[in-house]
């Protein structure tokens, strides 16, 4: 086992804050979040599960983004980036940092029907779409943003015992 030792007689600079949330609060679309987030100090915001009861399929996923998969990803109007620009904008108000999840939210159906969160046929063209993403949020791309997210999480729960999360490896 290696120790660490830690001179406090030395400053190195700030460190990095490493709570948060996943998931804001439940959005309001018309009245945001109500500066709950920056009321409580909230630094990071984790994008993941996106869902809720009144999200009903908007936000964040892949699927939701991204809605038909045989779309062209270098095309701009395959994309629907309205709610999760939304959500994420009110985010920022809030002074606090994102970091988004690329995959599918939870499916606690999935026994009845999975529906997103079978690995894609097609590996390359799953990453070109989330390269849209990324560049969309990062480099104003499709009449995007340029807000510099610097955390970003491929899909999640690979593995899991429960094929309802992800049913890949």
């Amino acid at each position: 086992m290696k120790r660490v030792k830690i001179d406090f007689s030395k400053i190195s600079g700030p460190i990095k804050p490493l709570h948060g949330v996943n998931n804001a609060p439940e959005p309001d679309c018309e009245q945001g979040y109500y500066n709950v987030l920056q009321n409580a100090g909230i630094p990071f915001v984790r994008l993941h599960d996106m869902g809720g009861h009144y999200a009903a399929a908007r936000y964040v996923d892949i699927a939701n983004v991204f809605p038909d998969f045989d779309k062209d990803p270098a095309d701009p109007a395959s994309y629907d980036f309205a709610f999760t620009d939304w959500l994420i904008a009110d985010i920022y108000r809030q002074g606090s940092e994102v970091v988004y999840r690329l995959g599918c939210s939870i499916e606690p159906e999935h026994f009845i029907k999975p529906r997103n969160i079978i690995p894609p046929t097609d590996h390359f063209k799953w990453a070109r779409i989330c390269e849209g993403i990324i560049r969309h949020y990062n480099e104003g791309w499709a009449n995007g943003h340029e807000w510099n997210i610097e955390d970003w999480e491929i899909w999640n729960e690979s593995d899991a015992e429960s094929t309802k999360l992800w049913s890949g490896s």
